[in-house]
Formats: C-alpha cells, structure tokens, sequence
C-alpha cells in the first residue's frame, strides 16, 4: 500500500506547485509625450491654374493651351526644373442658360438644357526651392498667363531626420513623466512592456496662408518680400509600464 500511496502524494505536490507558478495581471501604468522641432522650410509649393472661358469648346481648350505654354515657358526662363512642375488637374465644365421658370399647370417640358459656353480650368503645381525669388516665380506665371492664384504651402524636402530629433525629443519626455508619477504615487517602475509611436506631424505657420494670398494682389512688385514663418514638426510617443510596490526606482 505504502508504494500506491507516494506517487499520489508527488502528483498532487506538482499540481500545487504549478497552480503558483501562473502569472497574474500586474497593474500597468501608461504615459504619452510629444516632441516638436521649429525650423524655417526650404521649399514652397505654389499652386496656379489658367481659366479661359469661352463659347466654343475648341477656341476654349486653343486659349488655354496657349496661355499654360506661356505660363511653362516663363518659368523655364527662371531655372525652374520640369520636374518641379506639375499639372494637378484639368478639367473643361459647359455654363448653361439658366432655365425659365415653369408657369403655374403649365407641363413640364423635357428638353436639355442650352450650352451658352465653356469653361477650362488647368491647375499647376510649382515647387520653388529658392525662397528669394518666390515672389518673382507668382509674378511670372501670374503675367504669363495664370489667373488664379490657390495659396502657398511651405515644407521641407526631407523631414525625416527632424522628426527623428522629435521622436527622441517626445521618448525623453514620456521617461520623465512615467519616473515623476512613479515617485508622486509611491510606486515601482518594473519593467518596460511597450511603446508605440505615434506619427509625424508637421504644422506650418498660421500666418503663410494670409501671406500667401497677398502675393495676388501685390505680385506686380516681384522684389516683395515673402516670409514663410517656421514649421513645427511633432511626434508622439506613447510608453506602458508594469508597475509595483516601491523599493527603489527602476532605471528605464
């Protein structure tokens, strides 16, 4: 009997053992930080379109090419590579006669409505990397031929090495607010469980897009100064820590 037993008695010791060794949610804390660079952009991006109007489709789509060829040619003369233009949209709408208005039980008459005209609407984007002759660039295009002008948008040819300085930026941040609140709240920093990046952001000054619309008005003056103000790249980073009694602060 004393041989039955003992192999009972070890398969329940390793049962109980086992039972202990299961993990057991830990409480977790969470912080966020963002991280931002302010830094002046290197390039413009100067959107212009040619509209031409008029009552045959033809003589529309004529007066329209003509205009942008004088539009690319002008802006040739200025050293801007073809590369660093490029056409955005093209679209060509009919303008109706207005229809006359239906006489109390008068029948509703099905005929198409008339064509007075045409409209040709030929969009251009215009990348400018010398921020000193951008108001020359608007002034040309805008005397070539173009006759909208739809507003500036600055940026930087490569930002990716700036948000790596805010991604760093916004990680030391997330550190010191998860270190401050462990030691405001009598807790332990256990270990890192993970981190999570949030994306980049870059915010362009408020102001470039009221300046951007003076140059409309003021283009004729191409020695008018343009000042594109700073952008502001961002990145968020988000970190989860296991927390526990305190006994001593962990270094993450």
């Amino acid at each position: 009997m004393k041989y039955i037993v003992i192999p009972l008695i070890v398969m329940m010791s390793a049962t109980v053992a086992w039972a202990h060794d299961e993990p057991t949610d830990s409480p977790t804390m969470s912080v966020s930080a963002r991280g931002s660079i302010q830094l002046a952009p290197d390039t413009a991006i100067v959107n212009l379109s040619v509209e031409t109007a008029g009552e045959s489709f033809e003589q529309v789509i004529g007066d329209n090419r003509e205009r942008m060829r004088r539009v690319m040619s002008a802006l040739e003369n200025l050293g801007i590579l073809e590369e660093r233009i490029q056409t955005t949209s093209f679209e060509v709408t009919p303008r109706y006669a207005p229809q006359p208005r239906r006489r109390p039980n008068e029948p509703i008459r099905h005929e198409p409505p008339k064509i007075l005209g045409y409209t040709a609407r030929n969009g251009l984007k215009i990348e400018v990397r010398d921020l000193e002759r951008l108001g020359t660039v608007v002034d040309r295009a805008l005397k070539a031929g173009a006759n909208r002008f739809n507003g500036i948008r600055w940026t930087l040819r490569d930002r990716h090495p700036v948000y790596l300085k805010a991604l760093a930026q916004a990680a030391k941040k997330a550190k010191e607010k998860a270190h401050t609140l462990a030691r405001s709240l009598g807790v332990r920093l256990v270990r890192l469980q993970t981190v999570q990046e949030g994306g980049v952001q870059a915010l362009a000054p408020r102001r470039s897009f009221a300046k951007a619309n003076m140059l409309m008005s003021e283009a004729a003056d191409s020695s008018m100064p343009v000042s594109p103000g700073e952008l502001t790249v961002e990145a968020q980073v988000t970190l989860l820590y296991e927390i526990g009694p305190s006994q001593g602060m962990a270094d993450f």
